[in-house]
């Protein structure tokens, strides 16, 4: 991905920390945390305000504050991204995993879509609301990623979500068995996502806010 600085300056920093953060997103979902929620706003902010200003890029903001289920997530979702019909359901045809598939193909004054973010503050309130749906969904993210980066017909896309949060979000993003660290057993054999992607895992790095925006 090549880096785009824009033409505007940042509400809160220069941009020093947000390039580095671009990189690691090439290869990896973000699980981003800090104990102070004035500085998971200033971070949220200001990284959505460097993506944004990357060509060919989307970037999709969820307030976790207003999903406490399904239903939330997807009042939010069939909001940013265009769609007929979002089933309140994780799989299936017309469910979560399908709009997450879905892409903006552009036109003449609208460059091709290359990139696209989600944008996930306040992650653990999902998490403690409901800890299984939230891993479900963290794996249909993280599985459709793959499927669009390594065995998607069309154009390349990257798509990576970075999830926002506190102590909570940072404990189960260094829980190996998460399902932000590795893919759902579903029986005997390989897991259905690994099988799908050839990905092993999903790969999620973990992030202090504190010690990235203290650091520069």
């Amino acid at each position: 991905m090549s880096i785009h600085f824009g033409t505007t300056g940042f509400l809160f920093e220069p941009s020093t920390w947000q390039p580095e953060m671009l990189v690691k997103l090439e290869t990896h979902h973000v699980a981003a945390w800090s104990a102070d929620s004035t500085l998971r706003t200033r971070f949220g902010v200001s990284l959505g305000q460097f993506l944004s200003a990357q060509t060919g890029t989307e970037v999709c903001v969820l307030h976790g504050r207003s999903i406490f289920d399904l239903e939330g997530l997807c009042a939010q979702l069939e909001r940013l991204i265009p769609t007929e019909t979002l089933a309140r359901t994780v799989d299936g045809p017309k469910g979560l995993a399908s709009i997450l598939r879905s892409r903006n193909e552009g036109h003449a004054r609208t460059p091709m879509m290359r990139q696209r973010f989600f944008l996930w503050h306040d992650a653990d309130v999902l998490i403690r609301h409901d800890p299984e749906l939230f891993g479900q969904v963290v794996e249909a993210i993280a599985g459709v990623s793959a499927e669009l980066e390594y065995i998607n017909d069309g154009p390349l896309i990257i798509q990576r979500c970075i999830y926002i949060g506190g102590h909570r979000l940072a404990q189960v993003a260094r829980d190996a068995n998460s399902l932000l660290n590795r893919w759902a057993d579903d029986g005997p054999g390989v897991p259905f996502w690994s099988l799908v992607t050839g990905e092993e895992s999903p790969m999620t790095a973990l992030c202090s806010i504190d010690s990235l925006i203290e650091s520069h």
